[in-house]
């Protein structure tokens, strides 16, 4: 699996509020992440949409079932804040 992206130093000051992605779920995939040796950034995964689908990505594409199956719940929800914004 390719390495996630480095976080930013600071998210982007114009995200809306409605644009996050749920944190629960954001703090799954971490968690299931670091158990591989991964480490994603939570904050920038609610406020980029760029990083949050290369991290997306990468995870849907690792060898790790509850990754791949955390990376594509949360790629729908992902999928349905956009298409509302």
């Amino acid at each position: 699996m390719a390495p996630f992206p480095p976080p930013p130093l600071a998210p982007s000051p114009d995200t809306d509020e409605d644009e996050l992605l749920p944190l629960v779920a954001v703090i799954e995939l971490k968690w299931l992440a670091a158990g591989i040796g991964q480490h994603l950034h939570v904050e920038r995964m609610q406020h980029d949409a760029v990083y949050a689908r290369a991290v997306l990505d990468a995870a849907e594409s690792g060898s790790s079932v509850p990754l791949r199956r955390a990376a594509a719940r949360l790629k729908v929800t992902l999928a349905r804040a956009l298409d509302e914004a």
